[in-house]
This record gives C-alpha cells, structure tokens and sequence, in this order.
C-alpha cells in the first residue's frame, strides 16, 4: 500500500471514531497557462477577480468570474528565464488595490501597488540581498511581507515605512535537512492571520509552520511552533484560514494540500498523483457566493520543482474562508 493510500484510510479512520468529516479530493482545474508563466501567488478581490503572479515574467494576470483574462501589470526588467524577475505574493487591500513582492535581478527588490486599473508605483525598496515572499494584511491595514533570505517579517506601514517586525529563529531556513535538499535556501515564506490577529506563517525547509503572537500594541511576540517540523510539512509555501481557524497549506515539492485543525493536526486533503496538483504554491478562498467554501490554488509546476502543468485549479472545503475585513 502506498504512502497516501495509508494516510487516506488513517484519517478516514479518525473521522469515523471522532466524527471528523473528510473531504473527498476533488481538485478542478479553473485555468491552465503556458510556461514561462509559472503562477506564484494568488489573490482575489471582493468581486470575484482572481490575480495571478507569474514568477518568471512579472506579469499579474487577472482573471474575471466568467474566465476571461487580461494583464493588470507587467513589473520588473529582468529576463523571463532563470532566475527571471522572481514577482511573488500577492495581496489585495480594502480598496481592491492589488500589492505585490517583487524580486528583480535587474533592479529594484521592493513592494509595488498596483491600482485597479493597472497604474503601478512602488511602495517600499528592500536591500537585495531580501527574497521578498508571502505578502498578507492585519485588520489595521499594515501590510506584513516574509524576507525567505534574512528570515524575517517586515512590516510595512500605510505610509510606506519598513519596519523588522519579526526576527525569531524560528523563521530562518536550514537546507538540506533530514527530509531532503530543497531547490531553494530560503526560510519563512506564506502569512495568513486568524481570527484571533495571530500570524501564522510556513518555514519551507524547516516543514513547518511557526505561529508569532501579536501583542496588543501589534509588537510581534516570542514565537513558536504550531505544526512541525515535519517532513509532512516539507516544501510548506502559501496559507489560507478558514472560518474555523482550519489553516490550509500548499506544500509545493510534494503536490498535496493539508489543512491544520486549531490544534495542530495535520490532515492530508489532496495529493499528486490522484489530484490535479503540480507544486502548489499559494491558496485564496473564493469571496462571492457560490465559491465561498471553495480554494483556489496556484500550481505553480516550476521545473525545478515537479513540473506539470501551470495554472489554477479550485477544491471545496466545507468551509466559508475567513476574512480580515
């Protein structure tokens, strides 16, 4: 019996004796792209518009409710091979301007806000020695953006001011490691918040997600871990919340979703090669009715990953997405 053959009927199992429901698999492919255009990241407005990263070309690609597709902005001036422009997350403030991390080996590494109607303006520079990764909201508009070099949180302000917010061991990368030699060296990678203002955030090589407490005055605390280390969590990238507290994660290298119950229990949703999945890398809930339950997520299907094909494919859940605002 192979691996996820047994993780199936173990949780299954669980479900039958604690009257945990689990999800049948069913991934649905939404969009496909054509390589370079590898999706790293993915956001989606109140409206049901669902943005795109494309890691090598800098392109964020919108796609409507109704599939129809068209380019926001292209950012950077690198080339649109390895190692390419690098654009990663993405995040949507209350005003439906789209924010994103971009890593340019031509030039700037910084945070860019791009409006609704594609006019683009950077925000905030970082040293180029950063790997700008996860970017997320808390509930007062700060945007909060993961270094996966330095293994830091930096906060960056409503007026653009950058802040270390977190530096906690817990968030530097180690590679290899006893589960394997990850492509990249890079630690703290996909934020997300629960309803409780806590951040949540993955560690990539560690296999790991690292939970920072925020104190009142929206200092970052000790942190700690949530779920892991664990070669389970290995290749740990993009999160999401659930109403619930339910946090899903995207583990790249090894073509899975699992979703963490508020107590750290690790549940395996989908799987390669069953499930539609090519090195998923970020995950978004739906925001308009019908698609509330459900998540979309990035395949990313880099090459130095597990290829497959690029694109975006959704699952439901069970469960409304929580949201900040």
């Amino acid at each position: 019996m192979n691996r996820i053959a047994k993780i199936t009927l173990f949780v299954s199992a669980l479900a039958g004796l604690a009257g945990v429901v689990v999800h049948a698999a069913s991934i649905t492919p939404v969009v496909t792209f054509a390589p370079p255009n590898f999706p790293e990241s993915i956001a989606i407005d109140k409206e049901g518009n669902t943005y795109v990263s494309m890691f090598l070309t800098g392109e964020i690609r919108k796609v409507e409710p109704d599939g129809t597709q068209s380019t926001l902005v292209v950012l950077g001036s690198g080339p649109t091979t390895l190692p390419g422009r690098r654009l990663a997350g993405l995040a949507i403030d209350e005003r439906g301007n789209v924010y994103a991390a971009l890593n340019d080996v031509a030039g700037t590494r910084g945070i860019w806000r791009i409006s609704r109607t594609g006019e683009a303006a950077l925000v905030a520079a970082f040293p180029l020695a950063s790997f700008l990764n996860g970017l997320a909201f808390d509930a007062k508009g700060n945007l909060y953006v993961s270094d996966a070099l330095a293994g830091k949180i930096a906060r960056v302000a409503r007026d653009g001011s950058v802040t270390d917010w977190s530096t906690d061991p817990l968030l530097k990368g180690l590679n290899p490691t006893a589960c394997g030699t990850f492509p990249s060296a890079g630690g703290v990678n996909g934020i997300s918040f629960d309803k409780h203002g806590d951040m949540f955030v993955t560690n990539t090589t560690i296999g790991a997600v690292v939970r920072i407490p925020v104190a009142k005055n929206g200092r970052a605390e000790v942190a700690n871990y949530f779920a892991g280390p664990t070669c389970d969590l290995w290749g740990a990238d993009g999160t999401a919340f659930d109403r619930e507290d339910n946090l899903y994660v995207a583990v790249n290298i090894q073509n899975k979703i699992v979703r963490i119950d508020p107590n750290g229990n690790l549940e395996t949703l989908a799987a390669a090669p069953a499930d539609a999945l090519y090195a998923p890398a970020a995950i978004a809930f739906g925001t308009v009715r019908g698609t509330r339950k459900q998540i979309f997520i990035a395949n990313f299907a880099g090459p130095l990953l597990s290829g497959g094909i690029p694109g975006v494919a959704t699952m439901d859940v069970g469960v409304r997405g929580f949201r900040l605002r």
